[in-house]
């Protein structure tokens, strides 16, 4: 009897030590940071990223609006490669603008995952479509967040997602908040006829384009404007009979020149080129549509659009954006 009193007793205790190990393990577990990515894939963190490495450019530049730049141990060349994304950002840090921050990549284009963990971040940030690399990195126990920017719903999401993750998660609701309400403003003037928008890709390449449900295609529907291109596709390549056949009333380009339309022979007829309505996104930094700036992406191709929306207008806007954005007045000048 005194032997099983014994047992029951030393019974008891274990389970009670058991049970308060996995309370105070609960408990850790808790207390640690977790956000859903663009895979739906939970991120957990023992604690917010104090050291991150981020890989695309438009990501660094949701960083610094979050206000956690200071987190930042690598970033992708292209940073200061890129003159107009170089300079508004060296106003904001003084190690972008000394170029002190290090670049993990190859080149400035593909990412050295050896230098990536050299830097010792506790968070990368990077899109989706970056399979290898996060592939790699998760495999050596490296948390990886990753993005896909493909709409209003997921840039939102992942913004707040990334400020969950940095410990700013207050400021990224702010800055949903705010360019939420921007956009229930942006509604298409009754008395005016709907705009058709041909958009062409980067450097040169007229006849690509962006089509219906793609990123490019929600920002131009939200000037009040309409995609030209009808087919539902990321990113068709088009003839130029296929664009004569659209007929759209103006054509934008990013980081491209206006030359690279008008000196093709083949669009001379066409009545958008005819009337010089081509227009260049320029610089570029300030309509990124990767990132929340897809707000004032629409904005200008408003302004395009309908002339009753003033380039005074659109340049006021553009200043109470960045001060929002940014936490700091008198960046754009």
């Amino acid at each position: 009897m005194k032997v099983n009193r014994i047992i029951t007793v030393t019974f008891g205790l274990l389970c009670f030590l058991f049970s308060a190990c996995q309370s105070q393990q609960s408990d850790v577990l808790n207390d640690r940071v977790k956000a859903i990515d663009s895979r739906g894939k939970e991120v957990v963190l023992k604690q917010t990223a104090k050291r991150v490495v981020v890989l695309f450019p438009s990501l660094v530049d949701e960083v610094y609006m979050l206000g956690a730049g200071n987190s930042l141990v690598g970033i992708p060349e292209q940073v200061y490669q890129m003159q107009d994304t170089y300079t508004f950002l060296s106003k904001l840090d003084p190690r972008i603008a000394k170029k002190s921050i290090a670049t993990p990549t190859f080149g400035g284009q593909a990412n050295n995952v050896e230098s990536i963990v050299s830097l010792n971040p506790e968070l990368v940030l990077t899109f989706n479509t970056d399979q290898d690399n996060i592939s790699q990195l998760e495999d050596l126990g490296i948390p990886v967040f990753t993005f896909s920017s493909k709409d209003e719903k997921s840039i939102f999401n992942e913004l707040i997602g990334m400020g969950t993750l940095l410990g700013r998660k207050t400021r990224a609701e702010e800055i949903v908040q705010f360019v939420s309400a921007e956009i229930k403003k942006m509604t298409a003037p009754e008395d005016q006829t709907e705009k058709k928008v041909y958009y062409a890709w980067s450097k040169g390449r007229v006849l690509s384009t962006s089509g219906r449900g793609s990123l490019i295609d929600m920002a131009i529907r939200l000037s009040g404007a309409t995609n030209a291109c009808p087919l539902e596709m990321e990113a068709p390549n088009v003839g130029a009979e296929t664009i004569y056949k659209w007929n759209p009333d103006l054509i934008i380009l990013w980081n491209s020149k206006l030359s690279d339309v008008y000196s093709l022979k083949e669009l001379a007829a066409l009545p958008a080129v005819k009337n010089k309505q081509v227009f260049a996104m320029s610089p570029s930094f300030p309509f990124d549509p990767h990132t929340v700036k897809f707000m004032l992406f629409a904005k200008q191709v408003r302004h395009w659009c309908f002339p009753d929306y003033t380039k005074q207008q659109l340049d006021q806007d553009m200043a109470v954006a960045f001060e929002k954005l940014y936490g700091k007045a008198g960046l754009l000048q």
